[in-house]
């Protein structure tokens, strides 16, 4: 029965699995490191697990604490929104915010998004997350992430979004490439080296075990057969090692297009139909109504990419 539970301590075992460190989980809730690790003890006596493993980064979730954390997460957020009878005040408020997005975006957007909103809002936090992590999907739905942007589409009857920013896949070369010039046959596309982005989960399929890269998750079946001869973990390192190399690479036009009009680079005219892509923002459903939320997108759309 509840009335024999410590309702209590569900508020700091959230703040543990959103902040992954005792630390912050402390500073988030303003109470002291031993007064969190001591609830953090009787949260595993309560519910008979672990909870949580120290890991490098910190603290990592156990599956039973994932699976706790899907049922009490949104419904801890929906009593906090019950009791927030005040409008939410950008100016005052510490909410920290968990989003995910890729490098490029992180690197060509965040200034302007950011600046704005810290004239307005200096106390608001903001911890930006690789968009390669496990399960995105269930970090939105367990609150864990309070944003996605991605480039491929989520349950729409799970998640909200809007559409940020348009691109469309190009092939590239160095501009002093020894055999290529203007174009490149499909022979050519498929035994030249290759640059790629690492693969990375495929949530679109039901038990999240396939990893495709970008390129491919975008295409699909429509891609030809590439010789990758290296994988890396950033869109920003293509650019300069593309330039510098024999190699060719599909990617975003908006991520290679500083290289591109500076002359290092070229796009190619690609053998096969590219595609064009959308990145949008998602969030759960659940925090549609949230007044934060509301105001963070008033400021997404506003400053961030057209």
């Amino acid at each position: 029965m509840l009335r024999n539970k410590d309702l209590n301590l569900l508020p700091i075992f959230d703040a543990l699995v959103r902040e992954g460190q005792l630390s912050r989980a402390a500073e988030t809730l303003c109470m002291s490191q031993p007064a969190v690790s001591n609830a953090l003890k009787r949260l595993r006596h309560a519910f008979g697990d672990d909870l949580f493993v120290r890991t490098r980064q910190g603290l990592a979730p156990t599956e039973r604490a994932l699976e706790i954390h899907a049922l009490v997460g949104p419904a801890l957020d929906s009593v906090n929104q019950s009791f927030e009878r005040e409008p939410f005040s950008p100016s005052q408020s510490q909410r920290t915010f968990n989003i995910s997005l890729n490098t490029a975006l992180e690197y060509f957007i965040l200034a302007d998004f950011i600046v704005p909103i810290r004239n307005v809002a200096p106390n608001l936090k903001f911890r930006f997350h690789p968009d390669h992590l496990p399960d995105i999907p269930a970090r939105l739905r367990d609150g864990r992430l309070n944003y996605a942007i991605e480039y491929f589409k989520l349950p729409e009857d799970q998640f909200d979004s809007v559409i940020l920013m348009k691109e469309k896949l190009v092939v590239v070369c160095s501009s002093n490439h020894p055999t290529l010039k203007r174009s490149l046959s499909l022979e050519q596309y498929q035994s030249m080296p290759h640059l790629s982005l690492y693969p990375r989960s495929n949530f679109q399929i039901s038990d999240n075990s396939s990893e495709l890269t970008p390129v491919e998750q975008i295409m699909g079946t429509e891609l030809p057969a590439r010789n990758v001869a290296m994988y890396v973990t950033s869109i920003l390192s293509i650019p300069p090692v593309i330039a510098a190399t024999d190699m060719i690479a599909t990617v975003g036009e908006n991520s290679v297009k500083p290289w591109v009009d500076r002359g290092a680079i070229k796009v190619l005219e690609a053998p096969f139909a590219t595609r064009n892509y959308d990145f949008s923002l998602y969030w759960h459903k659940s925090r549609s109504k949230d007044a934060s939320h509301q105001w963070l997108m008033e400021n997404f759309l506003s400053q961030g990419p057209a």
